[in-house]
C-alpha cells in the first residue's frame, strides 16, 4: 500500500502519539527490494551514551491492504531483517485492517512480553 502525503503525515502523528518515547521517526513509501509499500519506524535507545547502546525500533508497515506492527532490536523491520545481520524481531502482529488496530495490537503484545519477564 502506498500512502498519500496527507496519510503519511497522519500516520507519523498517530505513531508519535502512541509511542512518545521513540525518536528519529523515518519512513519509506515505495515498493522496493526492502519494503512492500509504506513503512514507518522510530527508535528508542535506553542508554545512548553507553559503550554499546542497544537500538530498539517500532516499525509500522503495510502489505497489500493490511497493516503490521513490529518491535525489533538492531534495525527497523524490513524485508530482509535477520538475526544473522545484527537485528532480531522481538514482537510481530498479525495483519490488521487499520493503523490504529496495528498500534493497539502491537502495544498489547509488547505489554504481554514485558509482563512475562516481570513475573520472573
Amino acid at each position: 500500500m502506498i500512502l498519500t502525503e496527507r496519510e503519511i503525515q497522519q500516520a507519523i502523528q498517530q505513531a508519535r502519539m502512541a509511542f512518545p518515547s521513540l525518536t528519529d521517526w523515518q519512513y519509506k513509501n515505495e515498493r522496493d527490494g526492502e519494503h512492500f509499500g509504506f513503512s514507518l519506524w522510530g527508535q528508542y535507545v535506553p542508554n545512548a551514551k553507553g559503550q554499546m547502546p542497544k537500538h530498539f525500533f517500532i516499525t509500522l508497515d503495510t502489505y497489500e491492504e493490511n497493516w503490521y506492527g513490529h518491535l525489533t532490536i538492531g534495525q527497523p523491520c524490513y524485508l530482509w531483517s535477520s538475526a544473522d545481520v545484527g537485528d532480531a524481531h522481538l514482537v510481530d502482529t498479525d495483519s490488521c485492517k487499520t493503523l490504529d488496530h496495528a498500534i493497539a495490537t502491537l502495544q498489547g503484545e509488547i505489554g504481554s512480553l514485558l509482563r512475562a519477564f516481570a513475573a520472573l
